[in-house]
């Protein structure tokens, strides 16, 4: 008796659903070298990209490494490393790095420029060595950069003292190709005495800068404020005090003046 092969084929759909949440959350934002917030940057005047990495997970995270790859449109000022290699954030917990940037010139007309890209190796800090790591690319945002044509710096020590001077340099770098005809004056503070050019008219060739030196004697203790420097320039009238108070401090911490050697010699005696 002959029998008959029949073939069935069926096909079963089932649907899991995993639930997944973020690993971690990133915030970058731009700020000066006075750690002021900046909406846009300026061409060839250094700047801070602020990173945070904010863990979400429910697990502990490793942070393996990370790495600021940049667009041909920036240039690190310092060399790139990275401040959160191997650690570990519970959740909640977060970790932050700072790089320091600059923009060079650009294509003119163009306002946008792009950062780069922030790149970050992780794994659960529970896993295994075997268990490879992840690699996570996020790209960084567009910002606005605009020339300037005056940069001004100071050199100033970290703290004053009471009734001691205090050295402070100003460095006025021309930013264009013409002559920079200038106006300087500075304004006296309560807290200080100061010795110094109070008010000067100068010229800056292109491209080069001019430096003034000043002392500052300061009269009181605490968190105070320095004697203000104000600039006018003459072909930008646009340039006002205000977007010079991004560039250099306005304040310093001055300390009590210190016993002499003497004095505590007496007291213990």
């Amino acid at each position: 008796k002959e029998w008959d092969l029949i073939f069935f084929f069926s096909v079963q759909d089932e649907t899991v659903t995993i639930e997944t949440v973020f690993p971690f959350d990133v915030a970058v934002k731009f700020v000066s070298t006075k750690f002021e917030h900046l909406d846009k940057v300026f061409i060839d005047i250094p700047f801070l990209l602020m990173t945070d990495i904010l863990s979400a997970s429910p697990w502990g995270l490793t942070i393996v490494t990370s790495q600021l790859q940049l667009s041909p449109s920036m240039m690190a000022v310092d060399q790139l490393e990275s401040h959160v290699e191997n650690v570990v954030l519970q959740t909640g917990e977060s970790a932050s790095e700072c790089f320091c940037l600059r923009c060079p010139p650009i294509t003119s007309g163009q306002s946008g420029v792009a950062t780069g890209s922030y790149v970050i190796s992780w794994k659960r800090s529970s896993a295994v060595k075997s268990i490879p790591v992840v690699r996570t690319v996020i790209t960084l945002p567009h910002v606005i950069a605009e020339s300037i044509p005056l940069h001004v710096n100071a050199d100033l020590p970290s703290f004053g003292r009471v009734r001691e001077s205090l050295p402070v340099k100003y460095h006025l770098q021309n930013k264009t190709n013409i002559v920079q005809d200038l106006e300087v004056s500075v304004e006296p503070s309560d807290a200080f005495m100061f010795s110094g050019l109070k008010q000067i008219r100068l010229r800056i060739l292109p491209g080069t800068e001019q430096e003034m030196l000043y002392n500052f004697y300061p009269l009181m203790a605490g968190y105070q404020q320095l004697p203000s420097l104000n600039i006018s320039l003459l072909r930008f009238p646009h340039f006002t005090n205000q977007l010079l108070r991004r560039f250099i401090p306005t304040h310093i911490f001055v300390k009590p003046q210190g016993r002499q050697a003497d004095d505590a010699s007496i007291a213990a005696a």
